[in-house]
């Protein structure tokens, strides 16, 4: 009887990592809501034929010190474990899988990817790095969440304490039953040393295709081909599905070059609509259906309209944008 019970354990962790591998992940990252809300962000997912949602919980690093914030009075409201338990409840009513994809604002520096330590600091920080994603897991298996990353551009902190992310994942896989992956930055993802210990290659795939203002659709699909071949060659190295854990274009001159130099750009300037479309027509056309791509998430999708009231801006979300046409059709094809 004893063994009975173990191996159906072991059958339902099995089904439990692969209820979803049948279909392609057709995602959107929903971005946090400052305060509490009816989450009408995931309900107009369903909008384009979605079926799944990346929750992106937000934690503050320190640059020079070994302190991590999260689930604090700092957060915002869909970063919280509230928030992120309303984000579950309410994408299970719209019959929608779910990512939980943690992301951070380093503080006093900028981006994550810069972020490092050394010494005592070092060891301190993991420790609370490790405590912060052993709750994530715990939250998530508790929620039944399909798919955890135990990061998100972390590109020097991955180059320089592989090891530390190797112990990570063994600790993770104590407490949560489902998928693992990491979200790497696009010159990240080869460098990666502990892609075998997970069960999906995570891309965040900005890419810059096209140094024109309003690139051509046949230039990027060319620029995506010679992407196409870094990838697959990882998948076949690691024997793993690529996901796009984000992509995504601002809808702004230049939207298929380097379009984290725009951050800071007013989203009243520069509006580039036809950049936006050209740009997932071409991601669409070339390699949307290559056989290593398990699916994307699309960066990025608004609560309540927060942040987009207007249609003509140039931030990444698709909503209200012709570029939501596009998604919705290939999101409506299996």
């Amino acid at each position: 009887m004893k063994y009975w019970i173990l191996f159906l354990i072991f059958l339902n962790s099995i089904c439990f990592s692969q209820t979803f591998l049948s279909e392609k992940i057709k995602g959107v990252n929903l971005v946090s809501s400052k305060q509490k809300c009816q989450l009408t962000g995931i309900d107009s997912i369903k909008g384009i034929n979605a079926n799944w949602v990346s929750l992106c919980p937000f934690a503050f690093l320190y640059s020079s010190s070994d302190k991590l914030d999260y689930n604090s009075a700092k957060n915002w409201w869909g970063d919280t474990k509230t928030g992120l338990i309303d984000g579950v409840k309410k994408a299970r009513i719209n019959k929608l899988k779910v990512l939980v994809k943690p992301h951070y604002w380093l503080i006093g520096k900028g981006w994550a990817g810069d972020f490092d330590l050394s010494g005592k600091k070092r060891l301190t920080w993991e420790s609370n790095y490790k405590n912060y994603i052993l709750y994530l897991a715990k939250l998530c298996d508790s929620l039944g969440v399909e798919m955890l990353a135990l990061g998100t551009e972390l590109k020097t902190y991955t180059e320089q304490h592989p090891d530390f992310f190797i112990d990570l994942i063994k600790e993770t896989r104590k407490i949560y039953k489902g998928n693992l992956t990491y979200a790497a930055n696009w010159d990240e993802f080869e460098n990666i040393k502990f892609w075998d210990k997970l069960d999906f290659i995570g891309v965040d795939a900005y890419f810059p295709l096209s140094e024109q203002k309003t690139p051509e659709i046949n230039t990027l699909e060319k620029s995506w081909k010679k992407e196409s071949v870094k990838l697959k060659a990882m998948s076949l190295k690691y024997q793993k599905k690529i996901i796009f854990t984000e992509y995504g274009y601002k809808s702004i001159d230049f939207a298929a070059y380097k379009q984290w130099e725009f951050e800071n750009t007013p989203k009243s300037q520069n509006i580039n609509l036809l950049a936006q479309v050209n740009a997932y027509t071409a991601f669409y056309h070339s390699v949307w259906n290559e056989d290593f791509l398990a699916g994307g998430f699309i960066w990025k999708w608004y609560n309540n309209n927060e942040g987009n009231n207007d249609k003509f801006n140039s931030d990444y979300t698709p909503q209200q944008k012709p570029a939501n046409e596009i998604i919705k059709k290939w999101y409506s094809l299996r």
